[in-house]
């Protein structure tokens, strides 16, 4: 009787990876997307009110013991807290990748029945989910922000369309960071003596050769034939250009140079 080879259907395989990893970044990132929120809502709250009833953002960045000191204060940690919790995710999401595939895990994950491009997918499947986390949580922390006057929040007409780019612009590079951040794992995972040395040179190399990409591309071209949000779609292609070539680099690099040793 011939045999037939049947083809998996990699999407069980790639939830649970995504599954597996959710699970441990969870208990990292949102305590600290949680506490974005909170301190945004109390700054809200304590941001005072001028005279005419507008948001008075004069305050001093002291804790002094009145409302205008407490109000900056709280400002001021909450806009910390925006940029702490951006490089904590993503310094989480690459420490995982580095442990999981490379690192103190690798001999497990790789040992189970799920192929490398099942792992990369579910990771990258986990970016994207956290990064739409990021986005609405920075949105409604801003929300909060402007709790007592949300007038001041405008928008003009066509918003969607400058919105959906903005979201998609953001996702992209988002995207293209982490998957560059693998490839330069990858690569460095190929030297046995001089990883940090090897890491170090390609980013230099990459980052050339991106530069160069980017520079021989026409942009006066496009900003003469497209308004401000089609250059949001533009570059949001560029950034998936960036990522379907890191991540492709990444994949055969894992899947026929990988070692372990």
């Amino acid at each position: 009787m011939e045999n037939k080879k049947t083809i998996r259907n990699p999407f069980p395989w790639i939830g649970k990876v995504f599954k597996y990893e959710m699970k441990h970044l969870v208990r990292i990132l949102m305590p600290v997307n949680i506490s974005i929120l909170a301190i945004a809502l109390i700054a809200g709250l304590l941001i005072p009110r001028s005279a005419d009833g507008s948001l008075d953002f004069s305050f001093s960045f002291s804790v002094n013991g009145n409302e205008n000191g407490l109000s900056g204060f709280f400002f001021m940690i909450y806009w910390i807290l925006v940029v702490v919790s951006a490089v904590v995710t993503i310094s989480v999401i690459a420490k995982r990748f580095k442990n999981g595939l490379l690192g103190d895990e690798a001999y497990l994950n790789l040992s189970l029945p799920v192929t490398i491009g099942e792992h990369l997918w579910g990771r990258i499947c986990t970016v994207i989910v956290w990064d739409l986390i990021y986005t609405a949580v920075m949105l409604l922390s801003f929300i909060l922000v402007f709790i007592k006057n949300l007038s001041l929040i405008h928008l003009d007409e066509g918003w969607q369309f400058v919105f959906i780019g903005l979201i998609l612009l953001d996702m992209a590079w988002s995207l293209c960071l982490i998957a560059f951040i693998y490839l330069v794992n990858a690569l460095g995972h190929l030297s046995k003596k001089h990883r940090v040395f090897v890491k170090i040179a390609s980013i230099i190399i990459i980052i050339s050769v991106t530069s160069r990409l980017l520079g021989s591309i026409n942009f006066d071209f496009l900003n003469e034939s497209y308004n401000s949000a089609g250059i949001l779609y533009w570059n949001a292609c560029f950034g998936i250009i960036l990522t379907a070539i890191y991540g492709t680099a990444t994949y055969f690099i894992l899947k026929l140079k990988l070692n372990l040793e």
